[in-house]
């Protein structure tokens, strides 16, 4: 099983993370979205806590979450890991690791555009995003 593919797209970049959870798939995401970015050591971790209103509202506002730090404080992350995740409150606590690094690439934001979070009927998870560069 792959983590994440990236997919055609004209002008952004899309991706589609997979996992047997959906704190796995987001894990992935966050991974298909810091590929794009460059290689980064675990020297810093930063934990995040998001809440939402729905699964898709939760995936764009914590990986837009990652992006803003990541541009203010100048930290390039590589790795993400989920501490707690409340699906039928939408709540998701997770943990980034990553070092003070320039990214190689932008990123503008996260977007609603085309934005998927499904569960199939085998219960194994996948999340598209559309990146705005």
């Amino acid at each position: 099983m792959q983590n994440f593919r990236f997919l055609e797209h004209t002008a952004d970049i899309m991706f589609e993370a997979y996992g047997d959870s959906f704190e796995q798939a987001f894990e992935n995401a966050a991974l298909a979205m810091f590929s794009i970015l460059g290689k980064a050591e675990c020297k810093r971790k930063v934990k995040f806590r998001i809440s939402a209103s729905s699964l898709e509202e939760l995936t764009v506002n914590a990986l837009s979450d990652l992006l803003s730090y990541m541009d203010i404080h100048g930290v390039l992350f590589s790795k993400v890991k989920v501490t707690s995740f409340d699906g039928k409150t939408f709540s998701l606590e997770f943990e980034a690791c990553g070092q003070k690094k320039q990214p190689r690439d932008s990123i503008k934001a996260v977007t609603y555009h085309q934005l998927a979070v499904q569960k199939d009927s085998q219960n194994r998870w996948t999340i598209r995003v559309l990146l705005d560069v």
